[in-house]
């Protein structure tokens, strides 16, 4: 069983009373977990559930930008994931799993077994087998939900979204229990994404608390449903304090004359985009068209700015030094501020950064993008310049923001690399945040929580009571948690996983080709590689 929980951090296991975790924790073996580039749910939780690195699995972002400007790019979905999940490899050998609110599992694969689709899909998405999302629903005496009643409800009292936040993390475990009991299962994959968006939502320890109190009940929960199974809990990266610089790489563009910039250029956002998905709020629709309170302030926040010649970021600027930033900000919500920003012209600019989590710029190459103006023949200089131009970016107190700044090909190196962005970063300790905001300051000051690298790993039960824990890398990687997870049921690690198992687990563990496996985004078949390999020694590739 493995039980995962978004952007869980060994610091916050430490800081709080979680009878479950520290019974597991004691029970196995343990070690920081590194996530996969870029370390967001987009693009690590497929990397757990297929146990590849993004370049060969394809999701890069919460978008597929394949064939789209960035304005119009449809949310991720399971069929952009290029590669079978555990579970699918499981039913290639006839054998049953329990998926339940994984992110990018919609649409639901028809595994053997259950799969109920989590985190970006549509609140009413379908499930396998049909009909399995009302047995649970009246299985646990209330509407199953993949998203919290007060999930896009930007006026919701703070109490309010935190409550909603915790009856939803505990649904997944009283949905969990249901399903453990009710189905045959080999293999069981459980999560709770809450433990991230608390962070995001809110800056109060009381908050972090009491959801990881919840997290720790679904694991005390799921557990007892199955006191017998091998147990894996990991997170798809970690999270905690943010205090360096907030970087506007759009901006940085701009001022070099790599972007165009225009008042009406949509940026793309997570936020908005989940209104799309009929997330309900308190029980009622959403009622789409209408402009918020926070909207229509912000015209005429923005009317109010231009006048005076400043910017947003100016405001804010002085707010801080004068101590009172905390005050605007409660007067002034973020997409207030936003809102006097200009976007970008997707079909005029040379390069743009299309979603912070990304962490990359996109050229936007004729002949490849939808809107291509940079000649092929220009490519490779205007990396390079693009190359320089971030590396050079400092902080207030002058040290470089990034860490390394690189063409994508020193980052990735598989079959999917191609559709990554042209240039990759890696903000410096994970202590910087990156904005895709055109207008304002290059480079402001930070106060946020935001993701970082390791996230969890702790194992327990029968399959690793011959783990070691001096002898497990620390860190391990993310794309170890599907080979570990078959290898503990005692199945073997498909050749195509890029990710090992760690010899410290003390898991035996062999490689084998699976030949044909289907899934959800279409089939992997592992003769073509023969035939590519004979076609390779023959020199035709």
């Amino acid at each position: 069983m493995v039980v995962g929980f978004d952007a869980l951090d060994f610091e916050y296991l430490d800081r709080f009373d979680l009878p479950a975790f520290d019974t597991l924790r004691s029970d196995g073996v343990e070690a920081p977990l590194s996530s996969t580039f870029p370390p967001w749910t987009g693009s690590a939780w497929p990397s757990t559930y297929t146990g590849s690195t993004p370049d060969h699995h394809g999701a890069f972002s919460f978008f597929d930008f394949a064939d789209h400007t960035p304005a119009d790019a449809p949310i991720l979905s399971r069929n952009e994931v290029r590669l079978p999940a555990i579970w699918d490899y499981l039913t290639a050998r006839g054998a049953s799993s329990i998926v339940v609110n994984v992110p990018v599992t919609h649409p639901a694969d028809e595994i053997e077994g259950v799969l109920v689709p989590g985190y970006l899909a549509p609140e009413r998405e379908p499930s396998h087998p049909s009909g399995v999302r009302s047995e649970i629903s009246e299985a646990i005496g209330r509407e199953y939900r993949i998203y919290s009643e007060t999930e896009t409800d930007s006026g919701a009292e703070a109490v309010d979204k935190l409550d909603s936040y915790v009856d939803l993390i505990r649904s997944r475990g009283e949905a969990a229990e249901y399903l453990l009991d009710a189905y045959d299962w080999e293999f069981a994959f459980v999560q709770v994404q809450k433990t991230d968006a608390v962070f995001h939502e809110f800056t109060e320890e009381s908050a972090f608390e009491r959801v990881y109190r919840a997290a720790d009940e679904v694991l005390d929960t799921v557990r007892s449903a199955a006191p017998d199974a091998n147990v894996v809990v990991c997170s798809d990266h970690g999270i905690g304090p943010v205090t360096g610089s907030q970087v506007a790489v759009n901006e940085i563009l701009r001022r070099e004359g790599f972007l165009e910039s225009a008042p009406d250029g949509e940026l793309p956002s997570l936020s908005d985009r989940k209104k799309t998905l009929d997330v309900t709020v308190n029980g009622n629709e959403r009622t789409r068209g209408r402009p918020s309170v926070a909207a229509r302030a912000a015209s005429t926040a923005e009317s109010v700015l231009r006048t005076a010649g400043l910017t947003p970021d100016d405001v804010y600027a002085v707010t801080k030094r004068l101590g009172v930033d905390e005050q605007v900000r409660r007067l002034l919500p973020e997409d207030v501020l936003d809102s006097a920003r200009q976007g970008v012209d997707w079909g005029e600019s040379r390069a743009y950064c299309r979603l912070a989590p990304e962490l990359g710029v996109r050229l936007n190459v004729e002949g490849r993008d939808p809107e291509g103006v940079v000649p092929p023949d220009e490519y490779e200089a205007t990396r390079d310049a693009i190359v320089d131009l971030l590396a050079g970016v400092t902080a207030r107190d002058g040290d470089p923001v990034f860490e390394w700044v690189e063409p994508r090909e020193a980052v990735y190196d598989g079959p999917a690399a191609e559709d990554a962005c042209d240039v990759l970063f890696y903000p410096r300790e994970m202590n910087h945040v990156v904005t895709t905001r055109v207008g304002g300051r290059p480079v402001n000051s930070a106060d946020t929580y935001n993701h970082k690298q390791n996230g969890v790993f702790v194992a327990a039960g029968p399959s690793f009571a011959e783990a070691s824990a001096d002898a497990v890398p620390s860190p391990m990687s993310l794309t170890s948690v599907a080979p570990v997870a078959l290898a503990a049921s005692g199945y073997p690690v498909p050749e195509r996983m890029t990710g090992e198992v760690p010899a410290g687990l003390g898991v035996p563990a062999t490689r084998e080709r699976y030949g044909n496996v289907s899934f959800a985004g279409g089939a992997a078949d592992d003769d073509e590689g023969d035939v590519r390999d004979r076609l390779s020694d023959l020199g035709y590739l």
